[in-house]
């Protein structure tokens, strides 16, 4: 009769836990960006292929974001051959899912924050295919950053 008794509790117990877990509301991820989520300057490295001509194409530098809405660089990119120093200035939108689009040097970039915002991960949706990521080159200190 015990065991009985035991089984009709613990089936109880399983039903009640499922419904109990099926009801809890999943909470989606934080959102809550905005422009000032990137906010100093951050270290980039980005590689691909450049169009035209599908040529391999690598890039380091160093963007400073405002946080509102502009952005320079200083940057070099290397493809087979030749070597450019540039320092391009540009705007750039965080929207309130921590995605972010910019525009610098005559093209167009889509990227995401990450690391509760001391990186992003980049990739050119202008031409060719360039991806990379960029990291917080300083945090705290003498720097007048975050």
């Amino acid at each position: 009769m015990k065991r009985k008794i035991n089984s009709a509790i613990l089936v109880v117990l399983l039903i009640s836990l499922t419904i109990i877990l099926g009801s809890v509301r999943k909470v989606p991820a934080k959102f809550g960006c905005s422009n000032s989520s990137l906010r100093g300057s951050y270290g980039l490295h980005a590689t691909g292929i450049d169009d035209p001509g599908g040529v391999p194409f690598a890039a380091v530098g160093v963007f400073t974001f405002d946080g509102a809405g502009n952005l320079t660089g200083n940057v070099f990119f290397r493809t087979p051959g030749s070597t450019v120093h540039a320092f391009p200035v540009g705007t750039y939108t965080v929207h309130s899912d921590c995605t972010v689009s910019d525009t610098f040097g005559g093209n167009q970039h889509e990227s995401v924050i990450v690391d509760d915002g001391r990186g992003y991960l980049i990739i050119n949706t202008s031409e060719g295919v360039i991806s990379g990521e960029a990291h917080k080159q300083f945090r705290g200190g003498d720097h007048d950053e975050d």
